[in-house]
């Protein structure tokens, strides 16, 4: 009986279905939004997730994408083309070569060649999303320490006025925004400001240049 039940092959791990997807994907634009978020605003000490929904966070990637066309067109080439070589043509260069002298002399174990293509095939969506996250790593430090230098030394610009309930305005740099705060600073107070939208702030105006 016991033989019986270790010759019985275990049934195959059934494939991802659109709920599993949907469910990573969720926890991914979590994990996108967390990285987004904090280490953007870290450079000015500011402690987001305290005033940050999970709306908020799951917002953030998007929101970074959208806000500047440029950025979104450069991140959507760089996963292009990163796609295109890892999964296109690497692979066809691959199965092309195979048989020339020169590439198995540098090769040497193709076997274990072909399972890393094999493994690379199989793991399209985990590497778009570590190359992703990358990318967001690299895009919000850059901007951050960019947007931390021109604060430091006043060298920004008023891109907003704020007009409060108790209608006074003030001419400011918006340098981030949920649903929740407005952060910002002014050429008087060069440290970052929070103020809650609600109750204090009536109209955000974009100032023209």
């Amino acid at each position: 009986m016991e033989d019986m039940e270790e010759s019985t092959p275990k049934s195959p791990t059934p494939p991802w279905g659109l709920q599993e997807y949907l469910s990573a994907g969720y926890v991914y634009l979590i994990f996108l939004g967390i990285i987004d978020e904090v280490i953007f605003y870290s450079f000015f000490e500011i402690d987001i997730l305290n005033y940050s929904g999970i709306s908020d966070i799951l917002m953030a990637p998007i929101n970074t994408l959208l806000s500047d066309i440029r950025v979104f067109g450069m991140i959507s080439a760089i996963l292009f083309l990163a796609y295109l070589m890892y999964f296109k043509v690497l692979p066809y260069l691959h199965q092309k070569s195979k048989s020339q002298q020169w590439y198995q002399k540098m090769v040497r174990d193709m076997d274990k060649a072909d399972a890393k293509f094999a493994y690379m095939q199989k793991s399209k969506v985990l590497f778009i999303g570590i190359y992703m996250s990358c990318l967001f790593l690299g895009l919000r430090i850059g901007y951050g320490y960019k947007m931390q230098d021109r604060v430091d030394k006043g060298q920004f610009k008023l891109t907003h006025s704020l007009t409060m309930t108790d209608n006074s305005e003030k001419k400011v740099r918006i340098i981030g925004q949920n649903s929740l705060y407005v952060f910002y600073v002014t050429k008087e107070k060069r440290s970052i400001s929070i103020i809650p939208i609600s109750g204090n702030i009536k109209e955000i105006q974009h100032l023209t240049r």
